[in-house]
């Protein structure tokens, strides 16, 4: 199977809000961004995945985090220094900023503690920048019960279940597989909607597919793949 990076319509609209933030017009008002969605629908591969392609900061989770913390992985990511000082870290990000205008993108926002979010919403309005937040949907009322937050949020972005026609793309770019409507649709509802399911779905057919020597994915396949699974 090949690894392999969709752009479905999830993604794009997480691209257009990147590249609204990054243009210099948003400036004007505020530059934070929220996106929102259960665990497995694909905000963080997207998130990486633009980061990797770009000059966007993508600060990935850990398990414990605190306002000096946070802001070290910030500086790090844009000057390649991780100041012990706040201060000193806040001084490097307003130099990187000036020297160039880049989004920082925080993932799993929603387990942040409210201090580190307004840390961040002060953050973006001192040095003009374009915060991402990424989290399940938690983080929607965390953000949402503070009006210094929420007023400032630029734009909202509900990440959607993956589609029936996202699995058909998946299958046919990673095992150069053509599905048909019944089992690509037998495939989506296993999934509930997220990535995780679909991928190991895809593994399993694989498997499948070169035990018994067949070309092509069909309907029993899937069906005894699913029905493997449980045991």
């Amino acid at each position: 199977m090949k690894n392999v990076f969709l752009t479905t319509a999830n993604v794009m609209k997480l691209w257009k809000i990147f590249e609204e933030l990054e243009n210099p017009e948003s400036r004007i008002g505020p530059s934070l961004a929220m996106v929102t969605g259960r665990a497995g629908r694909g905000k963080s591969e997207a998130a990486k995945h633009y980061a990797v392609n770009s000059r966007a900061v993508y600060i990935p989770p850990m398990n414990v985090r605190t306002a000096p913390m946070v802001l070290r992985e910030i500086a790090f990511e844009l000057g390649k220094v991780r100041p012990q000082r706040s201060d000193a870290c806040l001084s490097v990000i307003g130099e990187e900023m000036a020297k160039e205008r880049r989004i920082v993108i925080i993932d799993e926002a929603d387990l942040l503690p409210m201090g580190i979010l307004e840390m961040l919403r002060n953050l973006n309005e001192r040095y003009a920048c374009p915060i991402v937040l990424i989290g399940e949907d938690e983080l929607k009322g965390r953000i949402e019960s503070r009006r210094r937050l929420s007023s400032r949020i630029r734009r909202r972005m509900e990440f959607s279940p993956v589609s029936q026609q996202d699995v058909a793309f998946f299958f046919l770019r990673a095992l150069d597989l053509t599905l048909e409507a019944e089992v690509a649709a037998a495939i989506h509802k296993e999934s509930k909607g997220d990535w995780r399911p679909v991928l190991t779905t895809a593994i399993a057919v694989e498997r499948a597919m070169k035990t018994s020597g067949l070309a092509e994915c069909n309907v029993e396949m899937v069906k005894d793949v699913l029905g493997n699974k449980d045991h």
